[in-house]
């Protein structure tokens, strides 16, 4: 069996459909072999018939083993509370191992480390390190960043005409999530992934120019890519939000962002995507042109 935590996410939900997929076509059974476990059970109901739901909270290790029984691996999708995530990995990893699950299969970032300057990237680190003492089979990947995400920044550069950023020359080499949601799929209905960390990005990686003009061609507008330091862009981002966490997290998490993407940190291009699944990942100007309509309407 088969289990995914965070299935009602998106990725996890991505990710279980595809699993879902890929059972029907191999020995391995179908979706009655699949666990769906989440905070909201509920959420999860007809999305795969046959599929197991339960539930499962990373504040209540109890919760994790009871999901997790049954299974022999485990899609470990990391959780979307930053402040403690280490912990709940590290919770849910241990909970794995008491439930006699013998292969965590872990979604993590590009290039994670103590001198990765973004903020997502200590706990992604913790989790891999806790993980690999576990004695459990293990599987890494680590993705680079959503290019999800630039369908949205476009549409903020369009409605200015500038794109700022903090990230200088450096270039992302931004991968779509259904893309990553396939990956996941390939390597936990697959074998002979034991103990790999596959590195996983989109085609190319892109400079702040470069998106810059592919926001412009998207949008059918000028779009003027603007470079500002670190604390200007953490101004321009929680200027006016007052004592509102949220918006000073976000702020500063893409200010984090902006300086690893500066130094380097995400600008490897890797073909491991097509090696794991056949297929070639989505390239950030074939998510734009999807967007099209909504972008040009900003």
């Amino acid at each position: 069996m088969i289990a995914i935590s965070g299935a009602s996410g998106n990725l996890g939900r991505a990710s279980a459909l595809r699993v879902a997929e890929l059972l029907q076509l191999t020995d391995r059974g179908a979706a009655d072999g699949l666990i769906l476990a989440s905070r909201s059970p509920g959420d999860l109901d007809g999305l795969i018939p046959g599929a197991s739901t339960r539930f499962a909270d990373f504040d209540r290790p109890d919760s994790l083993r009871e999901a997790f029984a049954g299974a022999s691996r485990l899609l470990l999708i990391s959780t979307s509370r930053v402040d403690n995530r280490s912990n709940q990995h590290a919770a849910a990893i241990d909970a794995a191992r008491d439930a006699g699950v013998g292969h965590v299969i872990y979604t993590s970032m590009l290039s994670p480390g103590p001198d990765n300057p973004a903020l997502i990237s200590e706990s992604h680190w913790a989790t891999e390190e806790h993980l690999r003492a576990s004695g459990l089979a293990f599987t890494v990947l680590r993705f680079s960043l959503y290019s999800d995400f630039q369908v949205f920044e476009a549409a903020e550069a369009l409605a200015s005409g500038r794109f700022v950023h903090n990230r200088g020359t450096g270039g992302c080499s931004y991968i779509a999530r259904s893309d990553c949601a396939l990956v996941a799929a390939s390597v936990v209905c697959g074998d002979g992934h034991e103990g790999a960390t596959y590195e996983l990005t989109g085609p190319e990686s892109l400079d702040a120019d470069q998106l810059a003009a592919l926001y412009a061609d998207a949008g059918g507008r000028p779009v003027e890519a603007v470079s500002v330091g670190d604390d200007e862009l953490l101004k321009t981002l929680s200027g006016g939000a007052g004592g509102d966490g949220h918006v000073q997290y976000g702020a500063a998490l893409t200010v984090s962002l902006g300086r690893a993407i500066r130094e380097g940190r995400f600008s490897g291009v890797s073909t491991t995507v097509q090696q794991l699944t056949g297929s070639a990942p989505r390239s950030v100007a074939d998510m734009l042109a999807a967007s099209a309509e909504f972008l040009q309407s900003r």
